[in-house]
């Protein structure tokens, strides 16, 4: 759904505008949640001595980490005082 939403963000593919809207905000809060979490989950399979990569694929783990870093760096560049002065 993320990717969904980006790809409408930068082409607007769908000219329906009610179902973009909907794709778009759908995908960025469902991204907000469950990303996070999603990695908050591979900790603690981690940390109790599982190996997540033995049940959801490397490629995924790895994407799934690159998003949490873009969430975040998302949201710092949202937050930073300087970022909306001229």
């Amino acid at each position: 759904m993320v990717i969904l939403a980006l790809s409408l963000l930068f082409k607007a593919w769908n000219h329906n505008e009610t179902v973009s809207s909907t794709v778009i905000t759908a995908g960025y809060a469902l991204g907000l949640v469950m990303i996070p979490l999603i990695n908050v989950l591979y900790l603690i399979s981690w940390a109790a001595g599982k190996k997540p990569g033995t049940v959801v694929p490397r490629w995924l783990i790895v994407f799934n980490v690159i998003c949490l870093l873009l969430i975040f760096a998302y949201i710092f560049c949202i937050n930073d005082p300087y970022y909306h002065q001229a």
